[in-house]
């Protein structure tokens, strides 16, 4: 559904990781002016694809571009937030009840349905706004500036359904060591900042999630420009921020190297994992 955020459904429950439909604008950003979700926006993307029966929202970090709309999503389909302390009070801002907020805990797995996700503990790709580790101390109530939305701790996630699963990885980072002995047949992998990155950080990043967690396909995610409208046609993060291309080539060069598919997801398309 753009940049991170992905809808999970096995046909009867469903659950999304991350909260950010709603574009700020590039000028908005730039001048610190207050931006607030647009519930028109965001019930017209859940309607799209049928997000009637979410039952749990995992946010990876607390960015506005995670999880800016994580509050009027919560409250329209009575999940409840698994997140960071920052992120819980991104809900409180927004009302979610406490008995609908869930702090993330990489020692504990947890059921929805016949999910089982396990939180993993992560970075956030060099260099993130506001600081690396920031947080978010009380309720953020909207509208606020999108410098507001600090990290708040990085989260990897491994979905497991019954006979499959997926680990989705937000930022182009790691933390040495985390994703020894995880499996998943799919990876959504997160690429924001890789087009800039040196070769070295991108062949380390590459061997501590594609080489590590040897998936049966990779599908790169956090590559489309997320002060545009989510819509068919995602365009390309904008050269200012990344180069994306670049990006697309380092992975699909791995990805053909160690014989693994690579498939891209437009907006509102799906994919099937068995």
């Amino acid at each position: 559904m753009g940049t991170t955020m992905m809808l999970v459904d096995d046909g009867t429950t469903q659950i999304l990781i991350d909260a950010f439909i709603t574009p700020a604008d590039l000028l908005d950003a730039a001048l610190g002016r207050p931006v607030s979700t647009d519930p028109d926006a965001v019930d017209t993307a859940l309607d799209k694809v049928g997000a009637d029966r979410v039952r749990a929202i995992f946010i990876s970090h607390s960015h506005h571009d995670h999880a800016l709309d994580v509050a009027y999503i919560a409250n329209r389909t009575g999940a409840t937030v698994h997140g960071s302390p920052s992120t819980l009070n991104i809900a409180r801002g927004g009302n979610v009840p406490e008995d609908r907020l869930a702090l993330l805990d990489p020692e504990k797995s947890v059921t929805v349905g016949s999910f089982t996700v396990r939180t993993i503990a992560s970075k956030h790709s060099p260099n993130p706004m506001g600081g690396e580790g920031a947080t978010i101390d009380k309720p953020l109530l909207q509208p606020a500036p999108i410098s507001a939305y600090k990290e708040g701790g990085t989260y990897d996630f491994l979905v497991a359904a019954p006979e499959t699963s997926m680990l989705f990885k937000g930022s182009a980072n790691w933390i040495p060591g985390a994703l020894a002995g995880v499996h998943a047949d799919a990876l959504f992998l997160g690429i924001g900042g890789l087009g800039r990155a040196e070769q070295s950080f991108s062949k380390d990043f590459l061997d501590a999630t594609i080489g590590t967690v040897q998936p049966a396909i990779v599908i790169p995610t956090h590559w489309n420009d997320f002060f545009s409208p989510v819509r068919e046609g995602l365009p390309l993060q904008r050269k200012l921020i990344d180069n994306t291309p670049a990006a697309f080539d380092t992975v699909l060069a791995r990805t053909k190297a160690d014989g693994v598919d690579i498939g891209l997801l437009e907006a509102f398309a799906s994919i099937t994992i068995h």
